[in-house]
């Protein structure tokens, strides 16, 4: 008879979760959706759990209610998550939770088209430089055109010199109404290939969330541009055409808006173009088209529309100083007002 004998060490699971939320908050952990703890918040709510898994945390404070998930898999990690409450004031929530909003599709429950949301520029977007330049960004559309552009989406145009009141304004470099500088539509005295192809596509809005360097998207706060989703714009990106076919389709981040999706009409682009738009709400409620000069912000600009002129070679749509639709040649330098 052979007995051996063995030792074993047996430890107890444990791992923490702490939640960051406004003090006061009640905190609710749930783990298939059961309650297991419940805590008030001092600022933070810290759990202790004793199984790995994912945890579900719901905070509630004054009729709101904010969630997460934590999946915990090691007994000896500290978890950590936050979680913010929606502002009805559009300024006082932080872009992560904007988008929150509006991934679930619930903009318009919380904000209005108008309201406005502080962005600080840094850096250079064309032949501008910017440097701690404070502009808003203000609700233009919510779910604009969703069948077409995209759903759970809350469109924004830049820009409006303060919270409240103050002037509206489009970016504008030392070349403005000069065929040098960035904010041209091309370099050159064209609008073939339309906004697809356009510089101001291409190099100054931007179209990728990797390399951007020189255009608008680099000079934005790192917390916009982590939360920035694509639309889809369609165009006339043939120019210099009244077809149908030209009108086609691009995945942009930052885009000039077009004749129809300001003015609800079309007087000098292609007019196929408002079978796939939908004029903005926010100005088919009336407010003003006229924009200022950033830097000089008693200077009414032309500011640039991407619609391209359907009966001739050179020219893009534009919004007048004035505030009517005009067409301009393609390589001056004009406002800049991007979506």
């Amino acid at each position: 008879s052979v007995k051996d004998s063995y030792a074993v060490s047996l430890t107890f699971f444990s791992a923490t979760i702490t939640v960051t939320v406004d003090s006061g908050a009640s905190v609710a952990l749930q783990k298939g959706g059961t309650t297991v703890q419940t805590k008030t918040s001092t600022g933070t709510a810290v759990f202790t759990v004793t199984e790995t898994g994912t945890y579900t945390i719901v905070a509630t404070k004054s009729g709101q209610s904010v969630s997460g998930t934590v999946n915990v898999t090691s007994g000896t990690t500290t978890y950590v998550l936050t979680l913010s409450f929606v502002s009805s004031t559009l300024n006082s929530n932080d872009w992560s939770v904007i988008k929150s909003v509006s991934d679930a599709g619930q903009g318009a429950s919380y904000w209005s088209i108008g309201d406005r949301k502080a962005v600080t520029l840094n850096g250079t977007v064309g032949a501008l430089t910017l440097s701690s330049v404070t502009t808003y960004a203000f609700i233009i559309g919510f779910n604009h055109n969703s069948s077409v552009e995209g759903a759970n989406r809350i469109h924004f145009q830049l820009g409006k010199t303060a919270l409240s009141g103050g002037t509206d304004v489009a970016l504008c470099d030392s070349y403005y109404n000069n065929t040098g500088g960035g904010f041209r539509m091309n370099t050159s005295s064209t609008n073939s290939g339309g906004w697809n192809s356009s510089n101001m596509r291409t190099k100054i809005c931007g179209t990728s969330l990797s390399s951007y360097s020189g255009t608008i998207i680099a000079v934005i706060p790192a917390a916009l541009r982590a939360v920035l989703k694509s639309v889809t714009k369609y165009t006339d990106n043939t120019g210099n055409s009244s077809a149908a076919s030209a009108v086609t389709a691009t995945t942009d981040y930052f885009f000039l808006l077009s004749e129809y999706e300001v003015f609800g009409s079309i007087t000098y682009g292609n007019t196929n173009e408002k079978s796939k738009q939908a004029q903005y709400s926010y100005y088919s409620a009336g407010n003003s088209k006229v924009k200022y000069n950033h830097s000089a912000t008693s200077t009414a600009v032309l500011w640039w529309l991407r619609s391209p002129l359907a009966s001739y070679s050179n020219r893009f749509v534009l919004v007048h100083a004035d505030g009517t639709v005009a067409n301009y040649v393609a390589f001056y330098s004009l406002g800049f007002a991007p979506g």
